[in-house]
């Protein structure tokens, strides 16, 4: 069984950026309660709360690990407490686009489409076992490889 899961140095990195956005929002917070706030205060709240916030909910709340095998995809939120389990045969369609992001370096990404309307998103930076979840779903569904996005 193949599985899939966000790489830890993704989330590592993604844990620092969410503890400096707190200590920001923290300290700013804290100037405007002792009234030597100005108006940057307000705007670095403004924007770094939806940012942050937007952040955790991508990131941490919708955290999905992908197990592929048996002719099965199981997908599984564990913050969400929710699992998913799908035959082969329910799958709608899935594609793997590449854009070039340099001179020697492209960006991969799989999107797998269920008939019920369920997509996953998968980057190969982003993702352990990419390349085997590619080769897995090339050879075990090939009739349902879509050529573009």
């Amino acid at each position: 069984m193949i599985t899939s899961k966000p790489q830890t140095s993704t989330l590592v990195s993604f844990v620092l950026f969410l503890l400096i956005t707190s200590v920001v929002i923290v300290m700013n917070s804290i100037a405007l309660v002792n009234q030597r706030g100005a108006w940057y205060n307000y705007a670095v709240i403004g924007v770094l709360v939806p940012l942050g916030l937007f952040v955790f909910f991508k990131i941490f709340v919708r955290y999905k690990i992908l197990r592929v095998g048996n002719n099965q995809v199981q997908i599984d939120y564990p913050v969400l407490r929710q699992s998913k389990v799908y035959p082969l045969g329910q799958i709608d369609r899935w594609v793997e686009n590449s854009v070039k992001t340099g001179k020697n370096s492209e960006y991969r990404e799989l999107q797998i489409r269920f008939s019920d309307g369920t997509k996953v998103s998968l980057g190969h930076k982003e993702h352990t076992e990419y390349g085997k979840l590619v080769q897995y779903l090339a050879q075990k569904a090939p009739k349902k490889k879509a050529l573009q996005a």
